[in-house]
């Protein structure tokens, strides 16, 4: 169980994100929304240690994060940013970043850290692109092996900024399934999304966030009905019974 309890946080003395109480429990998939701005990959990264609130906690199964050192805390919670590594090296080189928590020093890899690595390559369908410099691949290439590189880390608490980025309809449906897999299996996975349809479609609760404070924390079916897509988007959500589909309707009048 995470718990984000009155948190507080930001940049130099600016807050951007206020007073958020959140509970992300073991085996669910959470989505965060809002316009731009908002302060969604602030909250994200502040919940996933990367950041110093300035006020409240996050606590992970009842223990305060800041309390927990670096390399132990990377073992337990992974963080992708919407955008990242890259570069002159391999495809490999890359996702072997991934085991760095867990490696002694000098680096050596175990054969429990190359199990990891090639399970993360076949995982995301990319263990022909292993010996492949990363500066000589597509966008959606590169964004599945920063996930990979996620996936070798193997930690029980996911956080993925954007992670949909890049990636063609086909691909990004079949990485919300192989999110929401990890989530039947016990992980925890939270993201900030800007498709509201992935969103509604594949998450266990969903946060709403406008100007920096979380103005709703429900399940889609209840955020759908509860008027808080409509107060930060400005567009209707509606859920058909039949069908079970969402759907978003502008609340323009021009």
């Amino acid at each position: 169980m995470i718990v984000l309890d009155k948190l507080c946080c930001g940049y130099g003395r600016d807050t951007v994100v206020h007073d958020v109480n959140l509970s992300f429990e073991a085996g669910k998939l959470y989505s965060i929304i809002g316009k731009n701005g908002c302060g969604k990959s602030t909250l994200l990264m502040t919940a996933a240690g990367l950041m110093k609130p300035f006020s409240g906690s996050i606590t992970a199964d009842g223990t305060d994060i800041s309390a927990i050192k670096p390399k132990e805390l990377a073992r337990k919670f992974s963080f992708l940013p919407q955008s990242g590594a890259g570069g002159d090296i391999t495809v490999r080189a890359l996702v072997s970043h991934g085991r760095f928590p867990y490696l002694p020093y000098p680096r050596r890899y175990s054969a429990e850290d190359l199990r990891c690595i090639d399970s993360a390559l076949e995982t995301l369908g990319i263990t022909e692109l292993a010996d492949r410099k990363v500066s000589g691949l597509s966008g959606g290439q590169k964004q599945k092996v920063r996930i990979a590189m996620l996936f070798a880390q193997d930690t029980d608490v996911i956080f993925l900024d954007e992670p949909t980025t890049y990636l063609d309809i086909g691909a990004r449906l079949e990485l919300m399934e192989l999110f929401s897999s990890l989530a039947a299996k016990g992980r925890t996975v939270i993201m900030t999304l800007h498709d509201l349809d992935l969103a509604f479609r594949c998450s266990d609760g969903i946060a709403v966030m406008k100007n920096g404070s979380v103005i709703s924390f429900a399940p889609p079916g209840e955020t759908a009905k509860n008027g808080s897509v409509e107060s930060a988007f400005g567009v209707s959500a509606f859920r058909d019974e039949h069908s079970g589909q969402y759907f978003f309707t502008s609340c323009s009048k021009d």
